[in-house]
Order: structure tokens, then C-alpha cells, then sequence
């Protein structure tokens, strides 16, 4: 009974601190709105919940204007969740402050009751909170406001941002959702003169393993052309030293206005604004080009399903995994000026008609510069629709499902990254040591890249990047293949991705606490590979590992490392599916092969048991294959028990390699 009453006591007590302060959540009636703009821009909804323009002082689309400027009286109804008593009203005027007149206050019954009546003349008062005292608790609960204005009392444009009501006699203020624990002062690192000139360097995209940094360079003496021209450049980290950086020339520049927006986790797919034409000339909106031995290829148009591009756009930035696109666009369905929306691969290579992200991203001002870092949970972004510190501010928000609609409130970055001016193009590498942007302070000329050390609450969620190369078993020399990681609990769809040699090592990142299994397959061997075992890693970490795949020959033996079994069981896992798949997949392809399926375990528990429990494994292995048509005659199968262990069974890592299907094959 004591913990109940303790219980109740703090509810209540709660809920009477979540009562000191509401903001409108719902629009009763008004005079006008203005209405000649896009999407939700400047009506009367913008009102509802807290300043979206303050403290930032300025002119904006996610605040109430009415329909014409200098047009006398105007008026804006506000209803609130729950009735209340109060002691203050507060309404937010971001731009042409000054022109409240009246404010009236409305009970259940919908009674109205005068709050204040503004003198004839104009109060001369600067942007900011306006809050109206009351002497005392109304005696009544309020449940809706109104706020009466004289737009001709302040020349031009007047703009409300919020309007509010509390019950505490402590001042209301326009607060900015700070990304917790960030440091005000963080030190800016220009990347040098390897990197920076006195030219403008903006737009800058960091790879995956933070070794390489694209950026886009206006008019520089060495871009195509040199006078008023954007070109894409590269640079290359080697023992923390930037090496000079170099013009991606080739088919990724030509003589127009080049630039780049994202850059793939093994460094072999670009997205380059714009789409390119045979003729040298370009149109708006976005191309794919990917890097093969002999350099970049010339980029080819993306393509959404059912869309038509004829809207202004600012961004594209697809996900480490490219399940996933992040777009900036500004069209019919934007609640204002661009939006961010979400696109999906299909299988005839388009991407899903893009899909607004919804309320919880996007305001009536604009968002644009998305950027997906390894986690693919965590989204930053620029902004000017939130309470921030200048013109454009950055922003973080976290995923909170897998519709991609639903995130957390964006958090500013903090005075440290966003100043009074211009922030954007925000971009991370895997481990989410630095962040890389753009700045004209302190540069060495115009625009500059920068870095700086990333504080730990906003970094994204750690991740594992791993890669390697494929190499013949017997030559041990590298082969081209197709890369495949298996979310091995199956939750996510396979990665899947063409290793070439002469182009460099395959990169992936990968989650954290997860088991994948890596394999590689091409025509003419067996398909080859391993588990990756993540499920204790907490931390950012880099792997590098080698994939063997075996010619297809007689007496080539195999370890079929991601078949998996119920412990103790001989049932197979889901997760041993895509490897069977597979091998009967190659035994289609080569009608005559015949093979050997042996059975090992470890030398836990019983001998026969084991030698037993090793026989059945390999027969259910045998028996799936039957399923996907495979003749069991071309199937042998031997059970050895704890008989043949490849590795000392005094640990369970070592128990784990004994227990083990191996194939051989015995006929081609």
C-alpha cells in the first residue's frame, strides 16, 4: 500500500509539472492564411506546438502569415489538449513583432473572457516571446485562445510562430532541443592545403573506412575548365597524412556543373548530381556511376518508379546496406519547401516511388543533405524549420522502427558545429571518430573542408567494417566473385556485392552483436566462406578477412561453415539454408557431380551419442538437398563423432570448428 501511495503521489505530481506548460494542438478558426506557396507553408498549423523560428529571430514557412500584408486586422483561434487554469499566455513572434492587439481566452463552455488589450499605438517590440501576465489563476480552465493582430502597425510581413498557455508564473522561453552533452566548443581541423586551396571546397563525402574524401571544387585553375566551374576531386589519406587531392576527370567531370553526394562502402559507387548526356550537357537530377578496373564508368540516370522529376531537389544518400535511399526533393506532397523522403531498390533496378518521411523529420521550411551514416539507424541532416542558431542548422534524429516513419525528436548539433550562418553537408566514416563539413571560417581562401572530433551522444550507433579479398585455394591468388553476407538470424537481407581484384579489397559494414555468414561463389568453384561472429562486439572495429574458394575437382574438400543445427539436434537452422541452397544449385549446374557429406562433432558427452548425432546431421543435409531435386544416389554420407577434430577441444571457440559438416567431391 506505501508503494502504491508513493506511486500515485509522483503521477500526479507529474502530471501536474506536465500541466505548467501547453502549446495549441489544434487550429478553431482564422481571419486568413497565406496560401500562394507550397505545401503547408505559412498556414495557420504552423502554429500548433512549440516555436519552430525562435529564439532565432527570422522570417520563416513554419510560422502562421496571413493573407496579405498591411491589411489591417487579422485573427488565429487555438484550441489546447486539456483545459486548464493559467497565469501567463505566450506567443511566439518571430517576424514583423508588434502587432498583437487583443488576446481572448475561451472556457469549456466556450465563454469568452479579454486578457489583454494592446495600446493604440504599436508597442515598437522586437521578435521574441510575448507573453501576457495574469495577476492570478484564472478562475475558469481555458480551452482555446485567440490572438488578434493589426498588421498594419508593423510595414511588411508579420509572422506568429507559437502560442502557448501556463500555469506557472516562471517566463516561458523558446528553447532549442540540444543534442545532450555536447560540447559548446569543439576544435575545427582544416584538412590543409593538400585538400583546400583558395578556391571554394564544399560538399564533402568521407568513404566508409574514413581513407578517402570526395568533395566538389568551384573554380579552381585545375577543374575542366577553369573559370566558374564545379568539379569532383578526390583525396587520400596514408598514415594520417591527406595526400594531394586530384580531379576525378574521366566521364565524372565534363565541362558543366559537376558535383558528388555519396559514395559507396567499398569506394565503387558514386551518385553524382545531375544527369548526363552524351553531348557534354546535363539535366536536373541525379545518375549512378560505378568504378571498374579501367576507371568510372559514364554515369547512367537514376530512376524512381511513377516519377516525374520536374520539381527544385538538393540531395540524394543511399544506406550502407543499399536497401534504402534518402532524398531531398521539393514537390506536391512536401509540407513546404523540400522534404526528405525515403526510396526503395526494386528488382528491375528503379528505386520505389520516394515516400515522405513525415512530421516527425520535416517542417514547412526546408531539409536537405541527408546523411545515412554505417548504422543505418541515425539520420543527419540540415535544416531551417527547428529552433537553431543560424540561417541553416544541422541536425541528428534516430529510427525508431522499420517503416522508416517513424523517428526521435531531431536534436541540434550544438553552437560548437552550427553558428549564425550556413551549415550543411554533414558527413561521418564508420568508425564515427570525425565529422567532416564545410566552412568558410578560418579557410584558406573561400570555403574550406574541415574535421572535428565527434562527441559521443551524437555519434552514430558503433558498427563493424569489414573487408577482404577472394583467392583461389590452390594458386592462392586473387579471383573475381560475387560477395555475399547472411544476416544469420535472418532479419535482414542478404548483401550481396562483385569483388573485382583489379579495383580493390570488397567492403561491407555490419551491426554489431550479430552472426553473418561471409561466403563468395563463382562459376567453376565451390562456393566458399565463414561465420563472422559479432555477438560480443559493442565498439566500432575493422576486420579484414580472405575468402577461399575451391576449384571444382575431384578430392577438393570443403568446410561448410554456416550450417548450423539445434543444439544437440541433427534440425536443421535457418540459417544453413543459403549455403545448401547453394551446393544444390552447383549440383544442378554440373548434373554428374557426385558427393561426400562427412559428419564431425566435439568431444563433449557421450562417444557413441556423438558419432551417432554426426551420422543423422549429414543425413538430414543430404535429405534437404533431395528436396531441391537432387538425386540422393549422388550423395554419400559419413558420420565420424569427435573422431577427427581440427582443432584442440580444450575451449568452446575450439569446440565450435570441430563441430562441422565437410563436403568433398567425388565425381565432376
Amino acid at each position: 500500500m506505501r508503494f502504491f501511495l508513493f506511486s500515485l503521489l509522483c503521477f500526479i505530481a507529474h502530471s501536474i509539472h506536465a500541466q505548467q506548460l501547453q502549446w495549441a494542438n489544434k487550429v478553431v478558426e482564422f481571419s486568413s492564411e497565406f496560401t500562394e506557396s507550397n505545401g503547408q507553408q505559412y498556414r495557420a498549423t504552423q502554429l500548433l506546438g512549440k516555436p519552430n523560428k525562435l529564439p532565432q529571430a527570422e522570417s520563416g514557412a513554419s510560422a502562421w502569415r496571413s493573407a496579405q500584408p498591411d491589411a489591417g486586422e487579422e485573427w488565429v483561434k487555438v484550441g489546447f489538449e486539456t483545459p486548464m487554469e493559467i497565469r501567463q499566455v505566450v506567443i511566439a513572434e518571430n517576424f514583423g513583432a508588434g502587432c498583437v492587439t487583443n488576446v481572448l481566452a475561451y472556457d469549456t463552455q466556450n465563454k469568452e473572457y479579454s486578457l489583454y488589450k494592446s495600446k493604440p499605438e504599436t508597442s515598437k517590440r522586437g521578435a521574441g516571446m510575448h507573453r501576457i501576465w495574469l495577476p492570478q489563476l484564472t478562475a475558469f480552465k481555458v480551452s482555446a485562445i485567440k490572438v488578434v493582430i493589426n498588421t498594419k502597425l508593423v510595414a511588411g510581413w508579420n509572422e506568429l510562430d507559437a502560442i502557448g498557455i501556463s500555469s506557472s508564473d516562471k517566463p516561458v522561453e523558446a528553447v532549442i532541443n540540444l543534442a545532450k552533452n555536447v560540447p559548446k566548443e569543439l576544435k575545427k581541423e582544416n584538412l590543409g592545403p593538400n585538400v583546400n586551396s583558395k578556391a571554394n571546397e564544399v560538399a564533402p563525402v568521407i568513404s566508409p573506412d574514413g581513407k578517402t574524401i570526395y568533395y566538389t571544387r568551384y573554380d579552381h585553375p585545375e577543374n575542366l575548365k577553369a573559370k566558374e566551374d564545379y568539379d569532383v576531386w578526390f583525396a587520400e589519406e596514408k598514415n594520417g597524412v591527406w595526400q594531394k587531392a586530384r580531379n576525378m576527370k574521366n566521364l565524372v567531370n565534363n565541362l558543366q556543373e559537376n558535383s558528388i553526394c555519396y559514395i559507396s562502402p567499398d569506394d565503387r559507387t558514386a551518385l553524382l548530381m545531375n544527369i548526363y548526356h552524351p553531348d557534354g550537357a546535363l539535366s536536373k537530377w541525379v545518375s549512378i556511376s560505378r568504378k571498374n578496373s579501367t576507371g568510372w564508368t559514364f554515369p547512367q540516370e537514376l530512376r524512381l518508379q511513377n516519377y516525374v522529376n520536374d520539381h527544385p531537389f538538393s540531395g540524394f544518400y543511399i544506406g550502407p546496406n543499399g536497401k534504402v535511399m534518402v532524398l531531398s526533393l521539393q514537390d506536391a506532397n512536401t509540407k513546404g519547401g523540400a522534404d526528405l523522403y525515403i526510396s526503395f531498390p526494386q528488382a528491375d533496378g528503379t528505386w520505389s516511388p520516394p515516400r515522405n518521411m513525415g512530421i516527425d523529420i520535416n517542417t514547412a521550411d526546408d531539409e536537405f543533405t541527408p546523411f545515412l551514416p554505417a548504422d543505418n539507424q541515425t539520420l543527419y541532416f540540415t535544416s531551417n524549420g527547428r529552433s537553431g542558431y543560424g540561417e541553416m542548422d544541422i541536425y541528428v534524429s534516430r529510427r525508431l522502427d522499420d517503416t522508416w516513419m517513424h523517428w526521435s525528436e531531431p536534436e541540434n548539433l550544438g553552437p560548437a558545429i552550427n553558428t549564425s550562418d550556413y551549415e550543411a553537408h554533414f558527413t561521418i566514416p564508420a568508425s564515427g571518430a570525425y565529422a567532416y563539413f564545410c566552412s568558410a571560417e578560418n579557410s584558406l581562401g573561400e570555403f574550406d573542408i574541415f574535421r572535428m572530433k565527434l562527441p559521443e551522444t551524437i555519434k552514430p550507433v558503433p558498427t563493424v567494417l569489414l573487408q577482404g579479398i577472394v583467392l583461389d585455394q590452390i594458386t592462392k591468388q586473387p579471383v573475381a566473385a560475387e560477395v555475399i553476407v547472411e544476416d544469420l538470424d535472418q532479419k535482414q537481407a542478404p548483401q550481396r556485392l562483385d569483388y573485382d581484384p583489379a579495383v580493390g579489397d570488397f567492403k561491407l559494414v555490419l551491426d554489431t552483436q550479430k552472426q553473418y555468414g561471409l561466403t563468395a561463389q563463382r562459376k567453376g568453384y565451390q562456393s566458399g566462406g565463414m561465420v563472422i561472429d559479432l555477438t560480443k562486439e559493442t565498439q566500432y572495429r575493422e576486420l579484414r578477412r580472405e575468402v577461399l574458394l575451391a576449384p571444382i575437382e575431384i578430392g577438393q574438400k570443403v568446410t561448410l561453415n554456416t550450417i548450423r543445427f539445434s543444439q544437440s539436434k541433427f534440425d536443421l537452422l535457418p540459417a544453413s539454408l543459403p549455403e545448401l541452397d547453394r551446393i544444390a544449385q552447383m549440383m544442378t549446374e554440373n548434373s554428374t557431380m557426385e558427393i561426400l557429406l562427412e559428419g564431425h562433432t566435439d568431444n563433449v558427452g557421450d562417444f557413441d551419442a556423438n558419432v551417432q548425432l554426426s551420422k543423422d546431421r549429414v543425413e538430414e543435409v543430404k535429405r534437404y538437398l533431395s528436396t531441391k531435386s537432387i538425386d540422393v544416389k549422388r550423395i554419400q554420407t559419413k558420420g565420424y563423432g569427435p573422431t577427427r577434430p581440427i582443432s584442440p577441444n580444450t575451449t568452446e571457440e575450439s569446440r565450435k570448428q570441430n563441430r562441422r559438416v565437410e563436403f568433398t567431391i567425388l565425381k565432376k
